[in-house]
């Protein structure tokens, strides 16, 4: 019993002590970085222009592509109930639900993990075993605002945006495609979206669109920064930022649609 006792104990304590490194990490970042005073200073934003050219830039052709897919099926898919049941006023809704608001964030956020996940923690993780955040601190050169601020700044922006590209992607070219096979009009597939879109469901896009993106790059720069001076401790703490990562947004997911429900 006693040694059960301490291991929930150990456990509760190890939960509130990476809660608190979590808010130290993130008010010092938004401490430096929304100060704005990175702008005046050229090795900064050459970070940040290099953080979101990687993270946003070159996940816009796989973001297309996925989208192609995820809108191809689930247009045609809708298209295909809606006539089932004869309700094709059904569409908008259906797509505006599923796809729009609930899909495109949870799909965008999973890709930028993906693609740049690993690599954050790697980077972040590498330069702690070298020596790199001792040799800013000697310099006056802040880490938050070199280090972790541009890789924030650019999974969060970058997410936002790409999940706009994913959203406009599957609609148009999914409908466009799905006309094609003469299920619907492809006009009147528009308008059917449109009537189905509404400012609330515009909203909650770009609420998760920042959202999921920004808990992510939490998640991996805390795990970056708690690799120490143990190379081997890269790959662990890599992985474990992207699982965790991934569980955050879906706890995240599950939360809203708690609270809108409830409200």
């Amino acid at each position: 019993m006693n040694r059960r006792a301490d291991k929930l104990g150990s456990t509760v304590i190890h939960i509130f002590s990476e809660i608190r490194r979590a808010y130290r990490l993130i008010r010092g970042v938004l401490s430096a970085g929304l100060k704005m005073q990175w702008l005046a200073k050229p090795a900064v934003t050459n970070v940040v222009f290099r953080q979101i050219y990687f993270t946003g830039v070159e996940s816009v052709p796989w973001v297309v592509m996925v989208a192609v897919g995820v809108g191809v099926l689930s247009v045609y898919n809708i298209v295909d109930f809606a006539r089932s049941i004869q309700d094709m006023s059904l569409i908008g809704q259906l797509i505006s639900d599923l796809l729009v608001t609930e899909l495109a964030p949870l799909i965008v956020t999973i890709l930028l993990l993906s693609r740049s996940g690993v690599a954050v923690v790697t980077e972040l993780g590498t330069m702690h075993v070298r020596g790199e955040d001792l040799t800013l601190s000697s310099m006056g050169i802040s880490k938050e605002e070199y280090l972790l601020w541009p890789r924030l700044m650019a999974f969060t922006v970058c997410g936002l945006i790409l999940t706009f590209i994913f959203v406009f992607v599957s609609i148009w070219l999914g409908g466009l495609l799905v006309s094609m096979n003469e299920e619907i009009n492809f006009i009147d597939f528009l308008i059917e979206v449109r009537r189905g879109t509404t400012m609330e469901e515009i909203v909650m896009l770009l609420v998760k669109g920042t959202l999921y993106p920004m808990l992510s790059a939490i998640m991996l720069l805390n795990m970056g920064c708690k690799v120490g001076r143990e190379p081997n401790l890269i790959p662990v703490y890599a992985t474990q930022g992207v699982l965790g990562s991934l569980i955050l947004v879906l706890m995240s997911d599950a939360l809203i649609a708690l609270i809108v429900e409830l409200l």
